[in-house]
């Protein structure tokens, strides 16, 4: 008598997803009655912006340096807030500047942690990763630069996962060095976008209306939503990658 097949997985809501609502749910309480009660002004946040701009323009090197630290710091870490740093980055940097040292930092970070799962943090990162080796490993023996690229952009893992499961599924260092360098830009691209339009809003001398903010910000959303996407079409356009 044949083994009984393995039951499918089940699907639900990540966890992972959640959290994350639950953490804006709390930023966006906690900014809402900061505002009500007077706590926050919009000079107060207007100031702050430009109190950091000039800092930046009076000490750039030394800005960049701590920002790219900070990414590798929270990369090496397994801290999954990558992508609201490069918001920050360009609001701080301006959108040319801080799209080339955030596209530096998230590829210096990728391969710092790549390099440590092979290596002294191997234990502590199969720990947090082992969850999702199982998931991924069958798709990543296919191709795995098609998969890499196609990692960074659909939440099959968390961001900061990705950059662990390549060392443990066997991945060599060019070909995750390739899928980095291609694979962040898009979300770099989209994240820095958000924080050039974030920093454009606070450049007016009132706070904006809700059409006008909307107005704003759509064309982030839209950049945003449309990440996935990408990696549909780097999938379908590598036929060879699929087994018959």
């Amino acid at each position: 008598m044949s083994d009984p097949a393995p039951a499918e997985p089940r699907r639900g809501i990540p966890v992972a997803l959640i959290a994350w609502g639950a953490v804006a749910l709390a930023i966006i309480a906690g900014v809402s009655w900061a505002v009500a009660s007077g706590a926050i002004t919009w000079s107060m946040a207007v100031d702050a912006k430009e109190a950091a701009a000039a800092f930046v323009s009076g000490y750039a090197l030394f800005a960049y340096t701590c920002y790219i630290l900070l990414f590798v710091v929270m990369a090496v870490a397994l801290f999954p807030a990558q992508l609201w740093i490069i918001v920050f980055g360009a609001m701080l940097f301006g959108f040319w500047p801080a799209l080339l040292v955030s596209w530096f930092a998230a590829v210096l970070s990728a391969m710092v942690v790549f390099v440590a799962a092979r290596g002294a943090l191997a234990g502590s990162y199969r720990a947090r990763a082992g969850k999702y080796l199982a998931r991924v490993e069958a798709e990543f023996k296919r191709d795995q630069l098609s998969w890499m690229l196609a990692m960074r952009f659909i939440p099959v893992v968390p961001y900061c996962i990705s950059n662990v499961a390549p060392a443990f599924l066997g991945a060599r260092p060019a070909p995750f060095l390739i899928a980095t360098i291609i694979g962040v830009i898009p979300y770099v691209g989209a994240y820095t976008f958000a924080g050039d339009r974030a920093a454009a809003v606070l450049d007016r001398d009132t706070p904006p209306d809700v059409a006008s903010l909307a107005a704003d910000m759509l064309p982030v959303m839209l950049a945003i939503a449309a990440l996935p996407l990408l990696a549909v079409a780097v999938r379908r356009f590598r036929p060879s990658s699929r087994k018959p």
